[in-house]
């Protein structure tokens, strides 16, 4: 199987000061509502425009070979690993899904990085998925036990650039990550700090947030709801929810994500000063309205011949895993985002409107983040 990853020589790292984020002040919720925006253009999904020109049921698709050596492996890699079943069996090992390969993207589209503080909070353009990808390594020092993700972008020219990089923090019990534009400073005091992504304990609800203050914690100097360097509030970029079937016979794991909804073509400021007025509360009281974009995983279909569930990944994925994963609108084929294992320490990480960047890599890190709900239990 050929790789679709472009050679890392010449990856050019973004180092950027940390600047003002313009959240809106402090209120009760700080958010523009759409009822009555007038002439606010909100985005809909189901319109001809959000169409893709790929469709995904396109081609035969061919089972990958799969990995035979075993090795000396973390329990994670063990986790990822794909085992053979006799046909229609159905155990905790088939949860693995399965790639599949058919054709893939036409092009790597082109992209302005001019600034890529602002790219990383825009909308991805709409049409063909962009491609990027993740590493995870190890990183030195007191930190060494906890590895660092990187992500970085195709570019036509053949050279890879570094957008965004995560590590999980040393003080946090559920997994709580540290989003930098720069990989060598992944401290949260520092210049690049550019978000953090959190979790509940047991790893099935995560909430994005931009590099604003928790609003119990903002500095009694703050003027006008900002602080000396202009910065309030924090923003809810986005919310992951991950359930698992733990009653009965195993099944893969479900997805659903919620962002902002898009005024105008961006991304609207969501920033609740209180815990009944947050995504998370708002999704669990149904009161969603028209103020998010709500998307869920494409379920793979269960394979009897291989005995393994099974995802179309346009030849993009290499490798079985619990993590492969694509997001869709309900009722939908279109995938909007997709991540998937290529290799031991490497997954690709493919968006398209209306994911930014920094909410696509924050869902590939739910992806990676150890969940034990997910393992049934």
């Amino acid at each position: 199987v050929r790789s679709d990853r472009a050679s890392s020589g010449d990856r050019g790292e973004v180092r950027s000061d940390r600047a003002s984020t313009s959240s809106p002040p402090v209120g009760s919720v700080a958010v523009r509502k759409l009822e009555g925006a007038g002439l606010d253009q909100v985005y809909d999904p189901t319109s001809s425009a959000a169409a893709n020109e790929y469709d995904d049921s396109a081609g035969k698709a061919a089972v990958l070979p799969q990995p035979h050596s075993r090795g000396n492996r973390s329990s994670e890699e063990e986790e990822e690993s794909q085992v053979s079943v006799p046909p229609g069996e159905v155990t905790s090992r088939t949860l693995d899904v399965t790639a599949l390969q058919a054709r893939s993207p036409a092009h790597v589209p082109a992209v302005d990085l001019s600034d890529v503080r602002n790219f990383l909070q825009q909308p991805a353009p709409e049409g063909p998925l962009l491609q990027c990808y993740i590493t995870r390594s190890k990183g030195g020092g007191f930190m060494s036990s906890y590895p660092k993700y990187t992500m970085y972008i195709k570019q036509p020219t053949g050279g890879d650039r570094v957008l965004l990089a995560a590590r999980k923090r040393g003080n946090s019990k559920s997994s709580n990550y540290v989003i930098s534009t720069d990989p060598e400073d992944l401290n949260r005091d520092g210049g690049s700090f550019f978000g953090k992504l959190r979790s509940n304990f047991i790893g099935t609800e995560f909430v994005l947030y931009d590099n604003g203050y928790n609003p119990k914690k903002l500095p009694k100097d703050a003027l006008n709801g900002r602080d000396k360097n202009g910065i309030g509030v924090r923003k809810e970029l986005a919310v992951c929810l991950n359930t698992q079937n733990v009653v009965g016979a195993p099944t893969p794991r479900k997805v659903k994500g919620i962002i902002p909804q898009l005024v105008n073509g961006k991304p609207m400021e969501y920033c609740p000063t209180s815990e009944e007025d947050t995504i998370l509360q708002r999704d669990k009281d149904s009161r969603m309205e028209r103020d998010f974009l709500v998307m869920q995983s494409k379920q793979p279909k269960y394979n009897n011949t291989t005995g393994k569930y099974s995802l179309n990944f346009n030849g993009r994925v290499k490798l079985a895993s619990v993590k492969n994963v694509q997001m869709v609108f309900q009722g939908q084929e279109e995938v909007l985002l997709q991540f998937g294992k290529t290799g031991k320490n490497d997954f690709i990480l493919d968006f398209t409107h209306p994911f930014t960047p920094m909410q696509a890599f924050a869902f590939g890190l739910t992806s990676l983040a150890y969940k034990l709900a997910n393992e049934g239990g």
